[in-house]
């Protein structure tokens, strides 16, 4: 019986572990499409655009604090699309 509650508690534990990395990777992931995205609309190279994006964001953590890494990323997509119209 005493087993069986070890055994039960370690699959629970194992269980938690496992979503909870699922969910923390959700956003890392979406964060790096985002970036390769930036990279892709500015057509400059991989360090050059790294550099730019940077810069982008460092300017609009400035004029908009207090929002995420993505929320940034999504901006700036957002602001070459418009204009390149």
């Amino acid at each position: 019986m005493n087993q069986a509650l070890i055994i039960l508690a370690v699959a629970i534990v194992l269980y938690i572990l496992y979503f909870y990395r699922i969910r923390s990777r959700k956003g890392v992931g979406k964060q790096r499409s985002l970036w390769q995205e930036c990279r892709r609309k500015l057509r400059l190279p991989p360090k050059v655009a790294d550099e730019t994006i940077e810069r982008f964001i460092k300017s609009l953590k400035e004029s908009h604090p207090n929002h995420t890494e993505e929320w940034y990323l999504e901006k700036i997509i957002y602001d070459l699309d418009r204009d390149r119209r």
